[in-house]
């Protein structure tokens, strides 16, 4: 059975049946997320030297894609799970593999990245989460906030500042288990949708991690950090187009089942153009998604792709599914239809991995020296 296939399956038989309850509840959908590992799909960035499925990133977007479209967050979750794996298989040491990737692929272990701050958010190079050097590994102290999987994550990929005076070279990484002391977890948000994904934030008081827990060196974990921004960004264009798509296809049942004034209202040309509108934004979202992936599998930069597609997918997916719920009638505001979740997924797209500004930044950047 084929990846998209197991995909597909898990989207229809798992997530959708229980997305709602999983909003109603506030609750992370831990149990699913160990289902999906279980059954290969948090595999997808793991080499098939580690027995995975090392898919490239066109491949790894149209599964995500198919999952967003029965519950973005869920989606995210495992692709931040999906990313983290993908790392420690490329890049751990061998003690770290030895430890961590038989556990991960049988969903023992649910991972998560600690990157974002409460005072350093987009600006990421700031973080004041300090790692200091001690007999024989790392103490560390700070916050990190909006840590996807937080809620239930049982090894942390965490970000921290071994100088502050070297700015962005004296950022390291290291893998830091729940259970170590001085590693605590907040409330979960409180949020209007996206409950799926766990997020919450993560403290660190006097957290002391032995050396072998560095997982990349002062000056390399910037580096490390930023190499993924493109990756994300493109993969959440991916699962706006799921979620587009699942809208649209929810707003064309609907016009045609329902009737006013003697005709379905799919008849109407105003409803028609709506839907049509909608289908361009979706066909425009997927070429740009397919444009960054491809640049990516080329194993070349995809920066003002990512940050093209990032920008247009989310605002393409916020705008069409509010169209599509407006054209659903009263039924749209349903809390267990799924398009009623798309709608606070798709704004929450539009914060993660950087803001849409954040890709205005991005893109008129390159604007001025293309201009020079």
């Amino acid at each position: 059975m084929s990846i998209m296939t197991i995909a597909e399956e898990f989207a229809r038989n798992t997530i959708l049946p229980r997305a709602a309850a999983w909003e109603k509840s506030r609750a992370m959908a831990t149990t699913e997320l160990r289902e999906a590992i279980n059954v290969g799909i948090g595999s997808l960035r793991i080499g098939v030297e580690h027995g995975g499925l090392g898919l490239d990133y066109l491949g790894v977007g149209n599964v995500l894609r198919v999952l967003a479209s029965a519950d973005f967050p869920f989606a995210f979750s495992l692709a931040v799970h999906s990313a983290v794996a993908g790392l420690i298989t490329e890049s751990g040491s061998p003690a770290q593999l030895d430890q961590y990737v038989r556990r991960i692929q049988t969903g023992e272990l649910i991972l998560s990245v600690c990157i974002t701050e409460p005072s350093a958010g987009s600006d990421a190079a700031a973080m004041q989460t300090k790692a200091t050097r001690r007999r024989g590994g790392w103490q560390i102290n700070g916050s990190k906030a909006w840590i996807t999987n937080a809620v239930s994550a049982d090894l942390f990929l965490v970000y921290a500042q071994t100088d502050m005076d070297a700015g962005p070279a004296g950022i390291a990484a290291f893998l830091v288990e729940r259970t170590c002391a001085g590693l605590s977890i907040t409330a979960p948000y409180d949020l209007v949708g996206c409950h799926s994904m766990g997020l919450a934030g993560v403290e660190l008081s006097d957290c002391f991690v032995p050396d072998e827990a560095l997982f990349a060196r002062p000056g390399d974990g910037f580096k490390r950090a930023m190499s993924g921004i493109d990756v994300a960004r493109t993969l959440v264009s991916a699962m706006c187009c799921g979620m587009l798509q699942s809208s649209l296809t929810h707003a064309l049942k609907a016009t045609a089942e329902r009737s006013a004034f003697g005709s379905r209202t799919i008849e109407f040309q105003g409803l028609q153009w709506m839907l049509a509108d909608v289908a361009t934004d979706l066909s425009a979202s997927e070429l740009l998604f397919a444009a960054a992936a491809a640049k990516l599998d080329r194993g070349e930069r995809a920066t003002i792709e990512a940050a093209h597609a990032k920008k247009f997918a989310t605002r393409a997916a916020f705008n069409g599914v509010a169209q599509c719920m407006q054209l659903s009638g009263a039924r749209g505001l349903l809390a267990d239809t799924p398009i009623s979740r798309h709608l606070a997924s798709a704004k929450a797209a539009q914060y993660l991995d950087g803001t849409t500004e954040i890709q205005n930044v991005v893109i008129s950047r390159f604007l001025q020296v293309r201009a020079v």
